[in-house]
């Protein structure tokens, strides 16, 4: 394997762990333990978003350790940000302000805070190739659960995606997870249906 192989290789898993993550802090919003796991794969992806967006969204669902416990994590990204990002958190250790729910520290990929005023729409906001990678590591999770008749995994999974879905208004991987476990003869149950009449009802409600 070349060097660029192993590199593009250790980045895909990267963001694996980055997106599993994601999922766990949404579900469990101040547990440290998720967010600085997905805050260290961030750490190995090139682009400095997922590390602001994951950063910030830390600082919000740990808030009342940020003051007194996470000079040796900030040491380890702040150079990995921007100088005005920098600050901006940096203020919220020394106590001069808090992250809220719509702050300019959060980014695209933060799942617990919105980069804009207009949360709803921001919220909305996922591209269409984050959304086909979801699908097809969703999809490779499922199968593989279910060759090992892991049921309580696919459970978990299936509810994290669900989670996913419904916060990021996730249509597209919704619809090409589906799609791709029905040709591999998937038990659908109730929960797959509300979720897609909850993601329908949110057309609805943009019309």
């Amino acid at each position: 394997m070349s060097d660029s192989d192993l590199i593009k290789e250790n980045e895909m898993e990267a963001r694996r762990v980055f997106r599993l993550y994601s999922r766990k802090v949404f579900l469990a919003p101040n547990n440290r333990h998720f967010h600085e796991q997905r805050i260290n794969a961030a750490l190995l992806l090139t682009e400095r978003e997922p590390l602001q967006g994951a950063v910030a969204d830390f600082f919000y669902g740990c808030w009342y350790d940020i003051p007194y416990d996470v000079n040796n994590l900030f040491i380890r990204v702040k150079d990995r940000l921007y100088p005005h990002i920098q600050q901006g958190f940096r203020d919220c250790i020394d106590k001069k302000t808090y992250i809220q729910r719509n702050s300019m520290l959060a980014t695209r990929w933060s799942v617990l805070i919105s980069p804009s005023l207009n949360e709803q729409n921001q919220r909305l906001r996922i591209s269409s190739d984050d959304a086909k990678e979801i699908s097809k590591e969703i999809t490779a999770e499922l199968m593989q659960a279910r060759t090992n008749e892991d049921w309580g995994t696919i459970e978990q999974v299936e509810n994290e995606f669900f989670a996913h879905c419904i916060a990021r208004n996730d249509r597209l991987a919704f619809s090409l997870v589906w799609f791709r476990l029905g040709k591999s003869d998937w038990q659908f149950d109730a929960r797959w249906n509300n979720c897609q009449q909850h993601l329908d009802q949110t057309i609805v409600k943009s019309i």
